[in-house]
């Protein structure tokens, strides 16, 4: 028996940027919560537990509006966490969400299996599918039940419609499937457009059936619907036409984003040409084989339905973000589309040339796993300052039960407009659509959740971020003081903010919590953390080691809008493998203005 010639082992081979993956996850991963989750889940937790609503508003309470999406996929799953361990933990809800990644793995391989297509296909579709270009989508708890859930259900929803069992029996587990997605993320409808070249294979009825569905959801979503503050309408940009073409093109292409720095600003041209080219190719492949994507069931029908989901999606986006800079593209919860969008035309293109040889084969495999590898190096800068900045912000939180926010008043002075001042759990109102820090009522709200979270126990610091925040605190003569001139700092007063850097500050970052952070304490001894942000990845010591990720040169700016005025002296510390050091004090900083 020839090994290679059997599917399953194929399959087993490509679980292995799987496990790094999830390796990847729980060695930088942190508890904690950030932005957007203070409302769509610790919001909405303490409401449907402690708020005085009937049985039938909890039910609605499940898909309430936070910005444009209704969550309820989301609700649900961090309402079934809550209950079980009777804490909110957002790691767990961060493996939930990755979860959805292996389930999308699953459907693939299931797919080749389906159609009797070449067993090692999977191989270079989990080398792709694994990357770090999305990885909000791995430490963000909300983007991780989101935009990784919704993809894996819009899947799901293809693969169950393009079956060869009883069509009844699919399209009924089809529609179930639908609703799902339709209240995981705003643009699950697309799935009802997105899904006719393989509705095709179906009876004139089940088009109605689908059409009704797709009707019924979005009405039912749109009920009692709000338009955020801080979204502007589709109809604004419309007289865009050359930023949303380039959106459109620049979204298609950014998959070749990985092989760039983060601060690159050749991937933009570059996604362009790429966005137009895979587009044009993808036009001509359409129109020459439109007599069998329209009358002949094939195994095409699963890829240009994903297609023409990510397709509508990159519209859709180009025409909302349309008037924002074009970089926006390439926040890292958007990777996944793009991702999806390789991966559905590596498929198509193994289709067209399906006689592959060995070598070709070969350099397919080759060429996945170098965007997997690249897509690691040229991401792990942003990880560990996404992920320090969790930790500073959660320690903060914890010390101070609120987020220092300000506003200015009619005369022009800083104000304290978001305060917290309720006291008990049932005060609080639900998730929130309006959820900005250009808001002070959404300020309010959320450091309203922040405050009611810790001095009620929704939620507790794992051991090494309640290390630190012990640690911060301390009085200076029981810290273990760093070498000196290890890290050669320099900070600038300026008017509204202090500025620092450091061509020389180097951090090894064993877990996500490691880092460089800055402490403003006042004569109160209260304390207020914040983390430094490093411009470049170690390129030199991280070739030579691999236990740990190696970044440099500190530079950034700290803005007092997130300060009470008064006088305050700056700890700096180092952390590295959870060991704190102070690296530098300065004795003396006035905080006035924002």
């Amino acid at each position: 028996m020839n090994l290679f010639s059997q599917r399953y082992f194929y399959f087993f081979l490509s679980l292995a940027p799987a496990i790094f993956f999830y390796f990847f996850l729980q060695k930088y991963g942190i508890n904690t919560p950030f932005a957007d989750d203070w409302s769509a889940i610790n919001g909405f937790i303490i409401r449907f537990f402690h708020g005085q609503d009937s049985f039938i508003d909890k039910i609605a309470l499940l898909a309430s509006q936070c910005n444009e999406h209704r969550e309820g996929y989301l609700s649900i799953v961090s309402l079934i966490q809550y209950s079980i361990t009777g804490q909110i933990d957002y790691m767990t809800l961060n493996i939930i969400g990755a979860g959805a990644t292996l389930g999308v793995h699953v459907i693939l391989n299931a797919y080749l299996q389906r159609y009797q297509l070449p067993h090692w296909w999977i191989l270079p579709l989990a080398f792709i599918w694994y990357n770090a270009a999305y990885f909000h989508n791995v430490f963000w708890p909300v983007c991780a039940l989101q935009h990784n859930s919704i993809v894996f259900f819009i899947l799901a929803v293809f693969f169950v419609l393009d079956g060869k069992g009883q069509p009844k029996t699919q399209f009924t587990l089809a529609i179930i499937l639908a609703f799902i997605a339709v209240f995981t993320s705003g643009n699950g409808f697309l799935l009802f457009v997105a899904a006719f070249p393989i509705l095709k294979n179906y009876s004139p009825s089940y088009w109605l059936f689908w059409i009704i569905g797709g009707i019924a959801f979005f009405s039912l979503y749109m009920w009692g619907y709000q338009h955020p503050y801080q979204r502007g309408h589709l109809t604004d940009n419309l007289h865009l036409i050359g930023a949303i073409t380039q959106t459109f093109f620049v979204y298609l292409g950014s998959f070749i984003g990985v092989f760039f720095s983060t601060s690159s600003e050749l991937r933009v041209q570059l996604s362009l040409v790429v966005g137009m080219l895979v587009f044009g190719a993808w036009v001509l492949f359409v129109f020459r084989h439109i007599y069998q994507l329209i009358r002949q069931k094939s195994s095409l029908d699963f890829i240009l339905s994903i297609q023409l989901f990510i397709l509508a999606t990159a519209f859709i986006y180009s025409i909302g973000r349309a008037n924002l800079p074009i970089e926006f593209v390439f926040e890292s919860r958007y990777a996944i589309n793009s991702t999806l969008f390789l991966m559905s035309l590596c498929l198509m293109i193994w289709h067209v040339f399906p006689n592959i040889k060995s070598w070709k084969a070969g350099a397919f495999v080759t060429f996945s796993m170098l965007y997997f590898g690249m897509s690691y190096w040229n991401n792990l800068l942003a990880v560990v300052n996404f992920t320090s900045a969790q930790s500073a912000a959660i320690i903060k939180h914890s010390i101070q039960h609120r987020e220092h926010y300000y506003f200015k008043d009619s005369l022009g002075r800083k104000a304290d407009l978001g305060a917290p001042n309720l006291q008990e759990l049932a005060q609080l109102g639900g998730p929130i659509v309006d959820f900005t820090a250009e808001l002070p009522a959404s300020v309010k709200y959320a450091n309203d959740v922040v405050s009611l979270t810790f001095k009620k126990g929704f939620f507790a610091l794992d051991t090494r971020e309640a290390k630190l925040e012990k640690d911060f605190q301390a009085d200076i003569p029981s810290l273990t003081k760093a070498p000196k001139g290890s890290d050669l700092l320099q900070f600038t007063l300026e008017k509204n903010g202090l500025r620092y850097f450091g061509e020389k500050t180097r951090v090894k970052m064993s877990h996500g919590s490691d880092g460089m952070y800055v402490v403003f304490e006042n004569a109160q001894k209260e304390h207020w953390v914040f983390s430094l942000y490093f411009m470049e990845l170690d390129r030199a010591r991280q070739i030579k080691m691999h236990d740990a990720i190696y970044v440099r040169k500190a530079a950034g700016f700290l803005p007092f809008i997130y300060l009470p005025d008064g006088d305050y002296r700056v700890k700096v510390f180092r952390v590295e493998g959870n060991q704190t050091s102070l690296v530098g004090l300065l004795p003396h900083i006035p905080v006035k203005g924002m």
